[in-house]
């Protein structure tokens, strides 16, 4: 039995990149677009901020919604 491949960062849709101290930029990628997704103040932070990202990208496109609706729940 193989072990999982681990991904590399060029693989991973979620990138965080350090810029400074305490400065870290979040990019994702999802099917085929970049986004740049702001700055945070710690790698655990943008970690959690992209993951949630790729869930609600992935929820929209399994319901179809291409952006949220004002008002609506």
């Amino acid at each position: 039995m193989k072990p999982a491949p681990v991904p590399s960062a060029d693989s991973s849709p979620i990138v965080v990149d350090e810029t400074g101290p305490q400065s870290f930029t979040l990019t994702v990628t999802f099917d085929g677009q970049r986004f740049e997704c702001g700055r945070y103040i710690s790698r655990a932070a943008a970690m959690q901020a992209g993951r949630l990202f790729l869930q609600r990208k992935e929820g929209e496109a399994a319901n179809g919604r291409t952006k949220r609706k004002p008002g609506r729940k």
